[in-house]
């Protein structure tokens, strides 16, 4: 934690050492999102140079993890928009995984903002209130969007 405070305080070094440290989780988070490699290396490479530009600028109170999950939806989504989602033919049996849905490739069928909430919930283990806090919405809504997230999935794949 001690090294987080130095990078937000403007520390080269220890902002180097915060993106080596995550590097793994974002590109995570960036591959969930686009399922493209080539795609996923240059929203990473963007949303890097952002943090190394910009972390000085928050609160030493801020949660820098949520703010890098924020920053990398933010650039990916732009990044995706900028792009054109590429839609594929759906074969319902891609979906389902020794008679349960698939998950990974379920959250393809969601749009952007369910499929962010999607992501933090089931594969980064976040709480309600961060996925909130890193999607500027409130905890009701963030609850609404996972079940609705869910209800969309199944009725997509016929279950």
């Amino acid at each position: 934690m001690d090294n987080i405070l130095k990078a937000v305080n403007g520390n080269k070094k220890a902002i180097k050492q915060l993106v080596r440290d995550y590097s793994e989780q974002m590109y995570k988070l960036i591959f969930l999102h686009t399922k493209y490699e080539e795609d996923s290396k240059i929203i990473l490479r963007d949303t890097i140079c952002f943090i190394k530009e910009n972390i000085s600028k928050l609160d030493e109170d801020q949660d820098v993890i949520l703010w890098i999950y924020k920053i990398i939806i933010i650039n990916t989504n732009n990044f995706l928009e900028s792009v054109g989602m590429v839609e594929n033919d759906i074969n319902i049996d891609d979906y389902y995984n020794n008679g349960k849905i698939n998950l990974y490739k379920g959250i393809d069928l969601l749009d952007g903002k369910y499929k962010s909430v999607v992501i933090l919930k089931y594969y980064f283990e976040l709480s309600y209130e961060e996925i909130g806090e890193v999607v500027d919405l409130n905890t009701d809504t963030v609850r609404i969007y996972i079940r609705q997230s869910l209800k969309k999935i199944k009725a997509s794949v016929g279950e």
